[in-house]
């Protein structure tokens, strides 16, 4: 057997021996390739000889809704659909079908297609759910293997200022300081934080995060610091995140947003080392690197009395800025590219790039909630979109009409221009929902994005004006 004929058998003793059926087809149709698996699902005994047949000559399927022609047609992947069709030997059948489109230099070549039924995905679940026992074992004896998910090689910009701030968070990864991170909801503070952690002597520990703007005072002491059974009712005894992140790297997000009682017990364990559990008289012991973040200036917020002075300076070590989106525009491009290519995957159609328009209205754009939001509007127009490149109309409601950098988003309503409401040619519930967007906007920034005080300002629960946030695609 030559190297060639042996890699060929390599390659097909390896597709048998997955459990998925796989079949392999040109870019006309026509089946190249089925494994024994995918025979077994159809009831087609070995027999029967169906390579180099076009696929509606075996199976009885809709082109419409055929994974397969589907994929080929768009040059794209089609996901976990589920269909029901019939053999030329046996009666209906129904399977989750993912099919991923084979190119070679930019021309479709064929696709393959991943089939699985009910049986296998019973089967599967059984598997997954042994593994996912085995591997929740391991790692509660080997806490090490815990990694947190981003690095610095992810992190995307080439903008001078942001660069800046990438490079001095490398250079200080290494070091054992206490770091704060500064800059605007959704500019990546958590991305940076897991980065250090992942970069410094203490990767093979935890990185343990906490929200300190989501959560009131009473659960974070209580996810802090950790509970004794008996300490309230309904209270279990259960490990708090210092004791988690014990080795490792605790991130207090958003660390202005904590009332300043708080503030004053995480500085005494900071200066300590030790805390106790809530209801617990027995004296704990941490060592925790604590990277904590900003999302305002630092000395105004102590100036604010939002952040106590002599915390403050216990944890601001070193001081990193991340700017905001808007003042590195020149990055928009790459960020834009990097997420179309990780996320055009998970459509089927064929998704290439946004349009000179679209483009043109970014740069214009304020962008309050950052690259989060960047991601968020390239979700919204890959959803909407027909094919090809994102155009205007795949944009959501509030980004729609016509923004100049002289009327940013940011302006005050008060001192907008009435004109960027086109109330000649949009339908009223357009109308209406820009309006309420912009108040919504507005009364946001005026409060600091502090959820509650806009909702008791506005006189609407918290419950409601984040449902009015995730309608509008506003992004803290």
């Amino acid at each position: 057997m030559n190297q060639k004929d042996k890699m060929e058998w390599l390659l097909k003793e390896a597709l048998e021996k997955i459990d998925d059926g796989i079949q392999i087809y040109d870019e006309n149709g026509v089946l190249l390739y089925c494994n024994q698996n995918s025979r077994q699902i159809s009831t087609i005994p070995d027999s029967m000889e169906i390579i180099g047949k076009h696929m509606l000559d075996i199976w009885n399927v809709d082109p419409q809704k055929s994974t397969v022609l589907s994929c080929l047609k768009e040059h794209a992947p089609v996901k976990n659909l589920v269909d029901t069709f019939s053999s030329v030997t046996a009666g209906d059948v129904t399977t989750v079908n993912t099919a991923y489109p084979l190119s070679y230099d930019g021309k479709l070549e064929g696709a393959v297609l991943f089939e699985r039924d009910i049986l296998a995905i019973h089967k599967r679940k059984k598997e997954v759910d042994t593994i996912l026992n085995a591997l929740n074992q391991y790692t509660e004896k080997n806490p090490s293997v815990k990694l947190s998910g981003y690095s610095f090689d992810q992190i995307i910009g080439e903008n001078e200022s942001f660069r800046n701030a990438i490079e001095l968070a490398q250079k200080f990864a290494a070091l054992d300081f206490n770091i704060l991170l500064i800059g605007e909801t959704g500019t990546g503070k958590e991305m940076f934080a897991q980065s250090i952690h992942r970069a410094s002597p203490r990767s093979q520990k935890n990185f343990v995060a906490v929200n300190c703007a989501a959560l009131p005072d009473t659960l974070i002491e209580s996810m802090l610091f950790g509970t004794t059974k008996g300490a309230y009712t309904g209270s279990e005894s259960r490990a708090g995140l210092f004791e988690e992140a014990n080795g490792g790297t605790l991130f207090l997000d958003e660390l202005n947003s904590m009332s300043l009682a708080m503030q004053a017990k995480i500085l005494r364990v900071i200066q300590e080392g030790t805390f106790r559990r809530i209801g617990s008289n027995k004296l704990l012991h941490t060592d925790v690197r604590i990277i904590s973040s900003c999302n305002e200036e630092p000395f105004a917020a102590v100036e604010q009395e939002k952040l106590r002075r002599d915390l403050f300076y216990r944890l601001s070590s070193v001081q990193i800025v991340i700017p905001p989106l808007r003042d590195r525009l020149d990055d928009l491009k790459p960020l834009i590219e990097h997420y179309i290519s990780t996320k055009r995957r998970h459509f089927a159609k064929s998704i290439q790039q946004v349009s000179p328009q679209v483009m043109t209205l970014f740069e214009q754009y304020n962008w309050p909630g950052n690259v989060r939001e960047l991601y968020h509007v390239l979700d919204y127009a890959m959803n909407v979109m027909e094919e090809g490149e994102i155009n205007p109309d795949c944009l959501p409601v509030y980004m729609k009409g016509t923004l100049t950098k002289e009327t940013p988003e940011s302006t005050p309503l008060s001192s907008q221009k009435e004109t960027t409401l086109d109330i000649y040619h949009s339908k009223l519930e357009h109308l209406v929902g820009d309006y309420e967007s912009r108040i919504l906007r507005d009364v946001l920034e005026y409060y600091g994005n502090n959820i509650s005080r806009a909702a008791r300002s506005l006189g609407i629960s918290r419950q409601s004006l984040s449902y009015r946030l995730k309608k509008y695609g506003i992004l803290l």
